[in-house]
């Protein structure tokens, strides 16, 4: 892993080492719909466009909250390219918790994933006074849709972003991690790109994985041990397919 020095790098890894085909896979409407890793790119390269339109910055932090899916990874990559320090939350937690953690890092700009967690978010909405930007993944009322991100982009030159790419080094900040709070008020963990990938790198060879292997990942990816696991994905170019539920999982390794 010698030429990969930021997560960010892993996925421009695949497409030269082993573009897949189906490099990310969810089932919709009863149909596993692959994504390849030259699409993914490309949604990661219109959304860090879009953060660039908003005015986001090197060093801000960005917050989601949403369940694994394919646009949390986007949403990781996109952010990171850009220089911004990714803020994963857990879908499920309190209305206190989202309160704390979004004071705590400074959250200006969030991307949530659906109307449940918008409601929680809108009911503390006056407690957060940073709080300016919020899009939704899916369709939401009174909210505008992560779409719009990539609109916003459209007049961005690529060259912005890889230049905003060039500047982050191997042990600059890439995300906070909070932990359950279970002591207390949740505990934000800094982590840098060498903290992640040198988990990565440890697990490259005890994996019994190589490219174009079928992996099912479930487990939350604002979890760092799954999160973590999705970089490994990326990296030996598995293709990662979406648990639609704990429920369906017997289902979907079949």
């Amino acid at each position: 892993m010698t030429n990969i020095k930021r997560l960010f790098d892993i996925p421009h890894y695949q497409l030269k080492e082993h573009p897949n085909k189906n490099m990310f896979v969810t089932k919709t409407e009863g149909k596993w719909v692959g994504k390849s890793t030259a699409e993914f790119l490309d949604d990661a390269m219109d959304i860090s466009k879009g953060l660039i339109a908003l005015g986001v910055q090197p060093g801000e932090n960005i917050g989601i909250v949403s369940k694994t899916r394919y646009e949390w990874n986007v949403l990781d990559i996109a952010i990171q390219q850009v220089g911004a320090i990714v803020v994963p939350f857990y879908p499920n937690i309190s209305e206190s918790d989202y309160n704390y953690i979004f004071n705590d890092a400074n959250i200006k700009f969030c991307v949530l994933e659906n109307e449940e967690i918008t409601l929680k978010i809108e009911n503390v909405r006056e407690k957060l006074p940073l709080l300016t930007d919020i899009y939704t993944i899916e369709d939401v009322p009174n909210e505008k849709n992560w779409s719009i991100i990539k609109e916003k982009g459209k007049d961005i030159d690529e060259k912005e972003v890889l230049e905003r790419m060039k500047i982050a080094k191997y042990e600059d900040l890439a995300t906070i991690i909070y932990t359950s709070g279970t002591t207390g008020n949740p505990k934000g963990v800094m982590l840098s790109h060498k903290n992640l990938l040198s988990n990565v790198e440890a697990c490259v060879e005890p994996i019994p994985a190589e490219p174009g292997s079928v992996v099912l990942t479930f487990l939350p990816v604002c979890h760092v041990y799954e999160r973590m696991l999705h970089y490994l994905y990326m990296y030996l170019s598995c293709s990662v397919h979406f648990g639609e539920s704990l429920d369906t999982i017997g289902d979907n390794i079949k």
